[in-house]
């Protein structure tokens, strides 16, 4: 998995509701049932007024759940209806914390980094709470926080005993890179589509009728949400997000199952056929060839690029036509 330091658009926690991923990237959330075994889940979106948030957290004994965003400190009781409280600012000392999370109790710890945690009252005034529950073993969190292969979820209250669990891989394709540990890493190739060649001893003029597949696949990723619920009218369909997923995963560094290529300007709509007449001015004993760029998951093709590149070799082209993410 994606380390949390990097790709930060992620948030885990409890609601009195349920249990909650959030991705601020693609505005919406999946409600779950008690992780992490179960496939079940229910896509909902994200309300406007809380969308790009840095921080989400609540716990299951909270009626709030808590969005920071910049300096400011939002408050919601559903992620789908909005601000409850009007927003107000934090306070200095509680600015810039890697985690926030809710103690047993209801005061706030903020995570400042490996090793240093702290515990407020109110995030708005900054006041220290000294009664506030233990905060866990702080060796764990030096040692774990920083995991490059998975998200973590636990409950603050219980000692950690070493004991991890997988998610199910329907909930799994929901986070960063996840998608590639399901269905294998990006890649990006030069597919050729058809050659045109001239055997004569003269120079000749010649057409070429090619017929090229464009858009995405989306079969291949039928099975990203085919077990989230959609319980709300306005709630994203599991295809469009299963989309954004795929996107963000072709997105993402090579060492993390992606290409770090930004896709946003290809053509993502069910694949269609789109014909196309190239005339070429060939050499005697000249050769040309059609290529187009695809990029899949694993073993399987997923998105058929609009760009297409003529060669005078049979080796495929060396550049990529896609703008990098970063």
């Amino acid at each position: 998995m994606v380390p949390r330091q990097e790709v930060p658009n992620v948030h885990i926690f409890s609601t009195r509701a349920g249990d909650v991923i959030v991705r601020p990237d693609l505005d919406c959330y999946l409600l779950l049932p008690p992780l992490p075994t179960s496939p079940c889940a229910d896509l909902r979106p994200l309300h406007p007024s809380l969308r790009s948030g840095e921080h989400y957290f609540s716990s299951r004994w909270c009626d709030s759940i808590y969005v920071i965003r910049g300096n400011k400190l939002l408050e919601a009781e559903d992620l789908t209806a909005g601000a409850t409280k009007p927003a107000r600012l934090l306070h200095a000392s509680c600015f810039g914390g890697q985690r926030y999370f809710i103690i047993a109790g209801g005061s706030i710890g903020i995570l400042m980094g490996p090793g240093t945690v702290t515990a407020v009252k109110d995030l708005s005034t900054g006041e220290p709470d000294p009664e506030a529950a233990p905060l866990g073993p702080r060796q764990w969190f030096k040692e774990k926080m920083g995991s490059s292969r998975s998200y973590l979820y636990w409950q603050l209250w219980d000692p950690f005993n070493g004991e991890f669990f997988s998610f199910h891989p329907k909930i799994l394709s929901f986070l960063p890179g996840g998608l590639g540990l399901l269905k294998g890493s990006a890649f990006g190739v030069w597919t050729l589509l058809d050659t045109i060649r001239n055997d004569s001893d003269t120079p000749v003029t010649r057409a070429l009728d090619i017929t090229q597949r464009v858009g995405c696949a989306t079969e291949t990723l039928a099975d990203i949400g085919d077990a989230w619920t959609v319980s709300l009218s306005d709630a994203p369909k599991p295809g469009s997000v299963a989309v954004a997923i795929a996107k963000a995963q072709f997105a993402l560094p090579v060492q993390y199952g992606g290409l770090g290529l930004n896709t946003e300007q290809e053509e993502w709509e069910e694949l269609f056929y789109k014909e196309k007449t190239l005339q070429f001015t060939l050499q005697s004993q000249e050769g040309a060839y059609v290529w187009q760029y695809q990029l899949g998951l694993g073993k399987e093709t997923v998105l058929f690029c609009r760009e297409l590149k003529v060669t005078h070799s049979s080796d495929p082209p060396s550049e990529i036509p896609l703008p990098p993410s970063s």
